[in-house]
């Protein structure tokens, strides 16, 4: 179970997140939408103890991780794994390296189960081929497989967190990560690895959530299934949506 009870934090005078509560358990597929600068990263960030709030508390699995320090931080991060936007892969490191980043790092595998580890992953991401490449070698939608990949080499995370993971992307491409996405949280709750993309891309959101959150001025202005984001009567987050009535009007 994850627990935001209250929290607030601001950049100087710039209030990010404003008295933010919600509760999720890890088999959610949960989006969080909102434009640029809502605070949907930086919620990521929270989620994994990476900056802290000004107040309120983060409760992970029953763990108070708000000023939890660094030492103990290590074992719950394990619990996710993060995807951040553009992909963030080690320029100076090939994919095979990229991938072997967080199994070395995590594991005490030798480097042949390491080897064998890599492609396995590879493999089931469908880029096995491009082992050898350099990340500027490397389409956008296969940069963004790298970087799952590598997020996913450390661990066997409870809830993968995806930020901003179709920006950037053609259509196509952007569908065939969706696709991904769901692949990777098939499975029944409460069994399934669930997961929290934050996105600016309606459509591409519905494809893959169960539950939408939307923030708006640094609070939760909307939380609930597609059906009543369909139905919102809020103008400002109908407008925000509108990208999805658009789409259903081609169907």
């Amino acid at each position: 179970m994850i627990e935001f009870s209250n929290v607030s934090l601001s950049y100087g005078k710039n209030v990010v997140l404003n008295n933010i509560s919600f509760k999720a358990d890890f088999h959610e597929k949960i989006a969080i939408l909102g434009g640029s600068g809502e605070g949907k990263t930086t919620l990521l960030r929270l989620l994994l103890g990476l900056v802290r709030p000004d107040s309120g508390m983060v409760v992970i699995d029953g763990q108070d991780i708000t000023h939890m320090p660094e030492s103990k931080l290590r074992d719950m991060r394990l619990r996710f794994s993060i995807v951040f936007q553009e992909g963030a892969l080690f320029d100076s490191l090939s994919v095979r390296e990229n991938t072997a980043f967080f199994i070395r790092e995590y594991t005490d595998k030798s480097e042949e189960e390491i080897e064998t580890r890599v492609r396995e992953l590879l493999r089931v991401l469908g880029i096995e081929e491009a082992i050898d490449l350099m990340p500027e070698e490397l389409s956008g939608g296969m940069q963004r497989r790298a970087a799952i990949a590598r997020s996913l080499g450390g661990c066997q995370p409870r809830m993968m967190l995806y930020d901003e993971a179709t920006t950037g992307l053609d259509p196509l491409t952007a569908h065939n990560i969706c696709n991904l996405i769901n692949d990777l949280s098939k499975g029944k709750p409460p069994d399934r690895v669930g997961f929290i993309i934050v996105t600016h891309k309606v459509t591409d959101a519905t494809k893959v959530a169960e539950r939408y959150m939307y923030i708006k001025n640094g609070m939760i202005a909307f939380d609930g299934n597609l059906e009543q984001l369909r139905n919102a009567e809020n103008e400002e987050l109908r407008r925000f949506t509108d990208e999805l009535h658009t789409a259903e009007q081609y169907e």
